[in-house]
Order: C-alpha cells, then structure tokens, then sequence
C-alpha cells in the first residue's frame, strides 16, 4: 500500500487528481481575509455564504497582537460552525521569525485548520524551512496555499511548487498572487496592465502543477461594477478564484468564477457534438458558427467540471 505522501506524488506525475484527496477539488473562488485577532469579525466569517474564510494572523494583525491573535483564531476554530465554508489561517512569513509560534499554536489546537496560508514564501529554502517546521508538529502532511508577493519570489515559482511537492510535509494546493507587495517591491503601480506577466505567470505554472491560482485583491471595494469586470477577465485568464477584503466582494466574485448557464449549455451541447462526430469518423467540424478540434473540446470539458465541482 502507497501512504498518502508516495499515492499524492503518482497523482501528480500522472495529472490525474482524482483519486489524490480532495484539497484540489475543493472551490476558492472567494478567498477572504478576517482579522485573526477579532472574534467578532471571524464569527461574521461563520455565517457568510463564503469558498475559503483565511483568519489572518499576518497583515491584517499588529505586531504587538499576534499572540492575540493565535489565542482567538483557535478559539474561533473550536466554538463556530463555518458550514461549507473551508477555514484557512494565513501565517506570518518564514522570513519573519513569527511562523513558528504560529504553527505551534494552529497544529496542536483541538480544531485545526483546513489549511494554511504561507506569505511571501520567496525562495526554496524557505519552503524547506517550512516543511521541517510543519512537521514538527504533526506527523501527516498538511495542505498549503502559498503566496507569491515578490520578484524574487516570482522568478523562483517553478522551483518552489517543485520543492513542496517533494516536501515529506507540505501538500501544496493553490498559489495567491500578492499584487500589492508585488507591485511595491518592483516600484510598479498596481494598475491592472502593470501586473499582466506576474499574473499570466503564477496561472501558467499553478496549471501546470494542477494547483488553483487566486487572483488580487480589487481594493476599490465599494465599486462593484469594476470589481465584476475584474474578476471576469481574471477568470478568462485562467485563475479559479480571487482574494476578497469586504463580504459585499464575495456573491460578485463567486458569481464571476462560476461558469454560466449560457456556458454551460453550450460546452456540454459542444461536447455532445464532438462525440458524435468522432462516432462518424471525422476530426475537425463546424459548431455554431465556429471550428471545433480537440482543444476546443477541452476548454468544453474544463467548463464542465468546474460546474460539477
């Protein structure tokens, strides 16, 4: 019998995720933040029709509250009932010495998370580092989201997903694209044409390795029309879901990465019609107006599953 380290790696080498654990099906097309030192705002969390709740223990928590912070998280983790909603916690960055006392505090907790959140992680001896401190503290592999927030750790994406796949410790199961720091650290303006490569980048190598890529935060939270339109060119661009910071962003960006029921009829009746012409022995055919070969039935397919996820 293969244990759940070698069964996930076959998985991976053959793409099909399957019959690997569920942590790659799992829907994040809303990704949001809360506090991790508010109970207040984590139990708003709990009630919201939300994919990921990530209760933050990095950014959104001051120096002096991180302890505080951890201590509310696992309360929050034990008393709520989030319903289908996937309970995250982001942590502090290897870099910034914290993530171990996090880690501490997350692993041993009666309730743990359903996955981790790992910030700035910029090089592979970061991820390293991070599996050896994960296991620490639990003796199974644990599912991971990383983000990418820098140039160096843009350039060094390939190699990371390579070393956490590798990792006795870490399954890795989406990357987060940070577009504030990204754009900060390169001295760019976050203007959406400014961070198209980056973008196009984490898609290109998260699809590769059948890992979800989440999209940027839209600050302008208030405007919605420009949030919507956002999020439907991020998923025309490829990535499965974005980053939220107020709970009106959430029904949008759900709504955003879900495919239609105008998509949906078209791919399953594409589908249809694809079958039924490799019956009759023919490869290339006319649909609706348009040239349909193997590629095109793919992109059919891949409308298709999204729905059934």
């Amino acid at each position: 019998m293969l244990g759940i380290r070698q069964c996930l790696k076959q998985c991976w080498v053959t793409r099909s995720m399957a019959t690997c654990a569920s942590y790659q099906e799992r829907q994040r097309r809303a990704l949001m933040y809360m506090p991790g030192d508010d109970l207040k705002k984590i139990s708003k969390a709990a009630s919201l029709d939300l994919d990921l709740a990530v209760l933050d223990c990095e950014d959104a928590v001051a120096v002096n509250m991180k302890s505080t912070a951890r201590r509310v998280i696992c309360e929050g983790l034990n008393s709520l009932s989030f319903g289908r909603t996937e309970r995250g916690v982001r942590t502090n960055s290897v870099s910034s010495g914290l993530i171990e006392h996090d880690l501490e505090a997350l692993l041993s907790n009666e309730t743990k998370p359903d996955v981790l959140m790992v910030p700035k992680l910029d090089t592979v001896g970061e991820a390293e580092i991070l599996n050896q401190l994960i296991s620490r503290h639990t003796s199974d592999p644990f599912p991971v989201i990383f983000q990418t927030e820098s140039a160096v750790g843009l350039i060094n994406i390939h190699k990371i997903i390579k070393s956490l796949i590798d990792s006795s410790h870490v399954i890795p199961v989406a990357i987060v694209f940070g577009a504030d720091d990204f754009a900060s650290d390169i001295w760019a303006s976050r203007d959406i044409h400014a961070m198209l490569y980056a973008r196009q980048k984490v898609v290109t190598y998260a699809r590769a390795y059948n890992l979800q890529p989440i999209d940027r935060v839209h600050i302008e939270f208030k405007d919605l029309e420009a949030l919507k339109l956002e999020s439907e060119e991020g998923f025309r661009m490829g990535f499965t879901g974005k980053q939220c910071i107020h709970p009106g962003q959430i029904p949008v960006v759900q709504q955003a990465f879900s495919p239609s029921a105008e998509q949906l009829e078209y791919a399953r009746e594409l589908i249809k019609s694809f079958d039924e012409h490799q019956l009759a022995g023919k490869g290339a055919f006319a649909f609706r107006g348009k040239m349909i070969d193997r590629p095109t039935l793919l992109q059919a397919r891949n409308v298709v599953q999204m729905f059934e996820e």
